[in-house]
């Protein structure tokens, strides 16, 4: 656990206890530390922790037990993917981190999809990448259909965790992909699409994963020049301001 700094007290305190209990630092039945010992390692008030963790009780992830304290529930597959893992990438704010975070999800749900996938998963995936070659002149709807291609692959995986990442990315990251296709173009993306569904009809997993790593790593490498880029202005704009300031009062 590291001291809280930002503003927002209770939802940092909750993030990171939440980060703590999906690490598996403490298993399921153990006693979480005392209220006065998360005060100390976090550097909040005993308000705060009670607040945060009263979040934490009413999700059903820990259990106040009169005498004895809080003691983590069942950390099973549906409390992960649907009170956790939103959580967690919800925080996700840097682009670069989330990528990085994608590459492993998403080749490895590749991976399953090209094992698992039934015929119902190859057609849907199918429609989806003919759906967003029909616009590929429309950043907008283009960006709709890729996302829905990736979430598509993990419901193939068969895996739920694959599949409520995948949903929230596509929640959160549309948006953010009709812009960034525009500074950058779809027709890569849209070849490692085809590559992708390829190798799961053809039930290959190698491929497969490796199809998709190369396409997010692709994304991170333009995610991490634009990060600079705009870095790099910034620096600019901040130079040329100081040029402009009126020079300091003398010092008596």
């Amino acid at each position: 656990m590291q001291p809280i700094k930002k503003s927002n007290l209770v939802d940092e305190v909750y993030g990171q206890l939440l980060h703590m209990l999906a690490s598996g630092e403490y298993p399921e039945g153990s006693k979480l530390p005392s209220e006065t010992q998360l005060c100390e390692a976090l550097g909040v008030s005993r308000n705060t922790v009670r607040t945060a963790m009263s979040k934490l009780i009413a999700l059903g992830i820990v259990d106040n037990q009169q005498g004895y304290g809080n003691r983590v529930r069942s950390m099973n597959v549906g409390m992960y993917a649907n009170s956790i893992l939103p959580c967690m990438l919800a925080n996700a704010s840097d682009l670069v981190l989330a990528t990085e975070f994608r590459i492993g999800v998403e080749s490895m749900a590749a991976r399953l999809a090209a094992m698992r996938a039934t015929e119902r998963d190859i057609r849907r995936l199918r429609e989806a990448y003919e759906n967003a070659d029909r616009c590929i002149d429309c950043e907008d709807a283009f960006a709709t259909y890729d996302m829905e291609f990736h979430r598509l692959v993990a419901e193939a995986s068969q895996n739920p965790l694959f599949v409520r990442t995948s949903e929230m990315i596509e929640a959160m990251y549309t948006t953010w992909l009709i812009g960034f296709q525009r500074n950058h173009g779809v027709d890569k993306s849209h070849d490692y699409h085809s590559r992708i569904y390829e190798a799961i009809r053809q039930h290959d997993p190698e491929a497969a994963a490796k199809g998709m790593q190369q396409h997010l790593e692709d994304v991170l490498d333009k995610v991490i020049a634009d990060t600079q880029s705009r870095q790099k202005d910034g620096d600019i704009r901040q130079t040329e301001s100081g040029k402009n300031a009126p020079p300091a009062l003398p010092l008596s």
